[in-house]
């Protein structure tokens, strides 16, 4: 399970497409075209439904070029860093092996490629031990072998001070007995986590951790190669836990992992994923995978089919052009207008593609920084929901396709449906209204003048409010890219929030700098309060790590920087239901949905859908709900 379960995805890039050699679809209704004397199927409508593995028969070969846009390539190759969408596409498609995997249900379950036996062993103290032994044919991109050492290595280096200092996401295993511990560096070794053999190892979850309604998902790790990132280390395990030898330090893995020229974080040189990495250029924005020939398959056994995937970019405005001329095989529709569009253009015959709806899974968002400035009181938060009219937004960008949505889910999250009708009523909307949002100013105490007297409006152009005996004014700072949403946000919401006395001022900046602005990372203090995102709801999301002020879930899972003890505690609650107790979590999580509406720790815009569109030729690609495109390319294949 690398680094977050949630799929931070900013608005600079929401497109993904690709160009491929080569392909065919399934098919639910069909239109003939005559392209050089040959017949083909075109105007497919291709359903979830029609998912599966490729064929045993199915040709390898031909390539894909995926289409990402302008300026969203981060240097970032390797999990563990940051986790933009252009990037996690590529960096996925590079991971494997993990120890449990989703089957084409949705479903988490142990992957039969990876683990030859388990056992589950209840202990004394409340915590519980997971032992693995794996198999023995398992093997890195350079053919040499993976053992335990590889995944108890994971672990230990994402778990560590070391890895922490190089700007990682050191939160691995933080279920495990004996995180702190070893994250702080009071010791070496990491308790809960234990060297058994060559192919075998334990994890052991935390009395205090349990029960655990994601339980497998807290142990479902994959490895990292030991040999070439901690260069002349080895994991030991003496009776007291896991560790690493003498020599690895910060110096060494800032060697091995920075690097510019070699390191992992940017040439990822060791894969065990369908695909390694050829080559990458960041001033062409191009990324070059090939397949990984050692590469065993999924836990259906499905293996890469495509022999090369390349990225290249192309501006939002111009991807349907290039889709139209060939250079591109497919792309995403997610405004009324473009689904329109090209609905039209392939039911008249003259564009030449297969189709599929993907369900929203994304939440398009005003993301607030909850801990400092006036963003961390509720009250402005709320203010600043009713300013925005949401349904008129999400009926100028979606053109009726999107929907407005009030809480943490979309409607193709299953539990959300499932709970949906429950609490409806229940929920704020949060429709324009000066008046409601005038009022939560003034119940917040923002009734001050620049002077220190009462707000008087007509007169007095913002308000401020007095904070820890000082005078806070009512200014907010937006950072943003320059994207459809945010042209819109910034024409429409700023006459508002001055109609309330607030002062609202927007920045619009390169996506790798707004990036940094959001994780904080080289940034000396933050700088802004909300962020114009979109992020994704996968179908297992821990919500009480998204909502927990310890400091080691800031920036990482906490990504609103919010410290709220309601949220917190229903969160702690639906972690520890059991996971059989289905109705008991769902109880819970409607609970959560209607304090964290009341809360908004972000201000949900609205949740799409959007079409796909691809080229014919590409074969058993089904465009689909809580997968990235990675994944419909590694079930496709191309045809000639």
């Amino acid at each position: 399970m690398k680094k977050r379960m949630i799929a931070l995805m900013l608005a600079g890039i929401m497109v993904f497409s690709a160009t491929a050699c080569g392909g065919g679809g399934a098919s639910s209704k069909n239109q003939q075209n005559q392209d050089d004397g040959e017949s083909k199927q075109v105007g497919v409508e291709v359903t979830e439904d029609m998912q599966s593995a490729p064929p045993e028969d199915a040709p390898v070969g031909g390539q894909v070029v995926v289409a990402i846009s302008p300026g969203t390539l981060s240097p970032d190759m390797y999990g563990g860093w940051s986790n933009n969408a252009t990037n996690s596409g590529f960096i996925g498609l590079m991971s494997g092996y993990a120890l449990a995997d989703y089957n084409r249900d949705y479903v988490l379950d142990w992957d039969p490629v990876v683990v030859k036996d388990h056992e589950v062993i209840e202990n004394d103290d409340g915590s519980k031990t997971y032992r693995f032994e794996i198999n023995d044919n398992l093997k890195w991109s350079d053919g040499s072998p993976i053992t335990a050492k590889d995944y108890v290595f994971s672990l230990l280096l994402h778990s560590s001070p070391e890895f922490a200092a190089c700007e990682g996401d050191a939160t691995y295993g933080w279920a495990l007995v004996g995180y702190n511990d070893h994250v702080q560096g009071t010791t070496k070794e990491f308790a809960g986590v234990n060297l058994l053999g060559d192919y075998e190892f334990s994890m052991t979850i935390s009395a205090d951790q349990l029960p655990n309604y994601y339980e497998m998902a807290n142990v479902a790790y994959g490895p990292e190669p030991l040999a070439a990132i901690a260069l002349g280390c080895d994991v030991k395990d003496d009776g007291n836990g896991a560790y690493l030898t003498d020599g690895f330090t910060e110096d060494l893995i800032r060697e091995t992992l920075l690097d510019p020229d070699k390191g992992f974080r940017y040439k990822a040189p060791v894969v065990c994923g369908p695909y390694k990495l050829k080559s990458v250029d960041l001033t062409t924005e191009t990324v070059e995978l090939e397949i990984n020939e050692e590469y065993l398959g999924t836990y259906d056994g499905t293996k890469p089919h495509i022999q090369t995937i390349i990225s290249k970019p192309v501006a939002d405005e111009t991807i349907r052009d290039e889709f139209e001329k060939g250079t591109i095989d497919f792309y995403s529709a997610g405004t009324g207008e473009k689904i329109e569009a090209a609905l039209t253009k392939v039911e008249e015959g003259k564009l030449d593609a297969n189709y599929g709806l993907v369900p929203g899974t994304r939440i398009n968002e005003m993301r607030y920084m909850c801990d400092f400035g006036p963003t961390q009181f509720e009250e402005v938060r709320r203010a600043i929901a009713y300013i925005v009219d949401r349904d008129e937004i999400n009926k100028q960008l979606t053109g009726g396709y999107g929907t407005v949505v009030d809480c943490y889910a979309t409607d193709a999250t299953t539990d959300f449906a499932a709970i949906k009708d429950d609490i409806e009523s229940e929920l704020i909307h949060y429709s324009y209204d000066l008046d409601k949002a005038k009022q939560e100013l003034i119940d917040g105490g923002w009734t001050l003048n620049e002077k220190g007297d009462e707000y008087k409006e007509g007169t007095d152009k913002y308000r401020y409010k007095e904070v820890d005996g000082e005078l806070m004014k009512l200014k907010v700072e937006v950072a943003c890219c320059e994207d459809d949403y945010s042209k819109l946000y910034n024409t429409v919401i700023p006459p508002e929030a001055e109609k309330i006395g607030m002062e609202y001022k927007y920045t619009s900046m390169d996506f790798a700098l707004m990036i940094n602005h959001l994780t904080r990372q080289g940034i000396d203090e933050p700088e802004y309060n909300i962020f114009y995102s979109s992020i994704g709801i996968p179908e297992i999301l821990f919500y009480w790590n998204c909502f927990d002020d310890d400091p080691s879930l800031m920036g990482t899972w906490n990504v609103n920087y919010i410290s709220d003890p309601e949220l917190k505690a229903i969160g702690k609650e639906m972690q520890k239901i059991d996971p059989e107790d289905i109705d008991g979590f769902r109880k819970l999580y409607g609970e959560f949905q209607l304090a964290y509406n009341k809360k908004l720790p972000s201000l949900p815009m609205g949740s799409g859908v959007s079409y796909m569109f691809f080229n014919p030729k590409l074969k058993n690609f089904v465009p689909r709900a809580h997968v990235g495109w990675g994944a419909m390319v590694l079930d496709a294949y191309v045809e000639e």
